[in-house]
């Protein structure tokens, strides 16, 4: 195929030069715009950096045309679409968009693959856009939007509608600039192709390790990183291309293990007064502020205090050490678990093993924590049953989430509040029960493993009409999630139960297995993957790489993941 770069403005397309092995360092002028072409190479991946000075507005693309194959990341392209990164309102939850999770476009010939990707969104407003016609032999990888949405297939309500005219971006504003990278590829599959493209996002937007799994946890969240639209910071990092354009806090917490300090601390600064206090935020929020207080950096104080005052406020509902969030009409939304119902005064494990951590954090930042500390610390073991430690005080299940704030107190603080005896127990007892499952092991479960009635997810006899929606094996409803079973059998190998790295190990390759990726959720039932390159399971990967540092995590878990998806198909 034959590549070019092309200026687009509101009068023409003017093609500036081509782009091929020997493009060099140029200047261009056009429609009194003076156009800088810098060509250069990072760890064997061409980069190529366009700068825009003048008058006027314009985006610039690299345009693609002649015989081949094209894919964006999601698939190969069989018709014309204009897939985009963001529906540029961040206050839609629901949308529909003819998204892609990375600004890609591959070319396929019988001599060659060659893959291009342009820097992530949050450079260009968000307006990055892959413009494939098929029935044209052509594409243009571009930093604005042509305007249309040709063959995008609605399955919902649509709730964003794609811009009809082309977006382009104003010169006297903050974005003059387009870069992207070529790199050359075999691969043979659609696995290999994304594989081979998040190890060119890592060699040049990332640390350059010799790690495919790194690469696919940090090429898959810093094409998450978004321009902050609401204005609370210049960028933030969304969830996952289904979340468009919005920063969800608990995510970004995990998420930004993983990305560079500069973003980690503008996602930090997103953070509303309102959003601190909401779920399990207030908690998450003064880990973080203690992670950043850890690295030297400076906390936002006016929200610490905020998160700080609510958890003590949660804490005073009872009294006696039990951490009782907050929660909607329907007694939901406490938590991670949005729409499981709980009584009021209940203590779940996950938000209990938080409280810990979050007051310890407190505590080492200078906040006067009383007693508090060392009596949600002493509630703690209260929901252990003696086999078990319970979803929740009266919720008297299994729940992989449970671990969550005593692996994370020793991550960051290299202490663990439970015993030993606690974890190995509760391991054993989920992993020795029917909660395994070919696809995982279900988030939670009866005692004996089973997947639990509708009604255990209600509370005051009453089941939020959401989850009463819920096919079995699916979402919470006995799905397995990536990231808190892998944080439970975390949890479980520091405190030397037998096993748990080898299932770690094995639940890597199940969402590998699937397509060569990581996913929000396996349905247990069905097998399948939901939400690929979820961004939050990026933070596994950073969890175990401290922990292996640190001398106690093995090396044989990247080492097995290397080979896996090395060998990929």
């Amino acid at each position: 195929m034959n590549y070019s770069l092309v200026l687009h403005t509101e009068e023409k397309n003017t093609t500036l030069c081509p782009i091929n092995e020997s493009t060099k360092d140029a200047v261009f002028t056009a429609d009194k715009i003076t156009i800088t072409l810098k060509v250069s190479e990072k760890r064997g991946v061409k980069v190529f950096d366009v700068s825009a000075e003048g008058i006027g507005s314009c985006y610039f693309s690299l345009h693609g045309e002649g015989e081949g194959e094209l894919y964006s990341f999601n698939d190969k392209c069989e018709e014309e679409h204009v897939f985009r990164q963001s529906a540029h309102d961040p206050t839609k939850y629901v949308f529909a968009i003819d998204g892609s999770p990375v600004p890609m476009v591959a070319a396929v010939t019988a001599d060659t693959i060659d893959i291009f990707i342009s820097d992530n969104p949050s450079d260009y407003n968000n307006y990055t856009t892959q413009h494939i016609i098929p029935e044209r032999h052509e594409f243009y990888l571009a930093s604005g939007d042509p305007g249309g949405s040709p063959n995008f297939k609605k399955d919902r309500e649509n709730q964003y509608t794609p811009p009809n005219t082309p977006y382009y971006h104003d010169l006297s504003g903050d974005v003059r600039t387009f870069k992207f990278i070529w790199v050359k590829s075999e691969a043979k599959t659609l696995k290999t192709l994304r594989r081979d493209a998040f190890l060119a996002i890592e060699n040049v937007w990332g640390e350059g390790r010799k790690s495919i799994y790194r690469a696919m946890c940090f090429g898959a969240n810093y094409m998450h990183i978004r321009k902050n639209e609401t204005g609370t910071s210049d960028k933030w990092v969304v969830a996952g291309i289904q979340y468009a354009n919005t920063q969800y806090n608990r995510d970004a917490f995990w998420q930004t293990w993983i990305l560079s300090p500069e973003i980690e601390e503008q996602s930090y600064r997103a953070h509303t007064a309102r959003g601190v206090v909401q779920a399990e935020n207030p908690l998450f929020f003064v880990i973080w502020s203690y992670r950043v207080f850890s690295k030297g950096g400076k906390i936002n104080k006016e929200l610490c205090d905020i998160a700080f005052n609510k958890i003590i406020e949660c804490l005073n509902k009872v009294g006696d050490g039990r951490y009782c969030p907050d929660s909607d009409e329907n007694h939901a939304y406490r938590n991670w678990f949005d729409i499981c119902c709980y009584e009021d005064d209940d203590a779940d494990a996950y938000s209990q093993g938080l409280c810990v951590c979050a007051l310890r954090a407190a505590k080492e930042m200078g906040y006067d924590v009383g007693e508090w500390y060392e009596k949600a610390k002493a509630f703690y073991p209260i929901l252990y049953n003696g086999e078990f430690v319970q979803m929740s005080l009266k919720k008297p299940y299994h729940a992989l989430d449970y671990s969550l704030g005593d692996l994370l107190h020793y991550v960051l603080f290299n202490e663990k509040f439970l015993s030993d005896e606690i974890v190995n127990n509760t391991y054993y007892h989920i992993m020795n029960s029917a909660a395994s499952t070919p696809y995982g092991v279900k988030i939670v479960s009866a005692p004996d493993g089973s997947y639990l009635p509708m009604e255990a997810f209600g509370a005051y006899g009453k089941v939020h009409p959401e989850m009463a929606r819920m096919d079995l094996g699916r979402y919470a409803n006995g799905g397995s999630y990536h990231i808190y079973e892998m944080i439970f059998h975390i949890a479980a190998y520091v405190h030397g139960a037998k096993g748990a790295l080898d299932n770690m190990i094995h639940r890597l390759m199940i969402d590998l297995d699937f397509d060569g990726a990581t996913h929000e959720y396996m349905h247990t039932l069905k097998g399948n993957g939901v939400k690929a390159n979820q961004g939050w399971n990026a933070c596994i990967y950073a969890i175990w790489d401290i922990l292996c540092k640190r001398g106690v995590g093995d090396e044989r878990y990247f080492i097995e993941a290397e080979k896996k998806l090395q060998t990929i198909e």
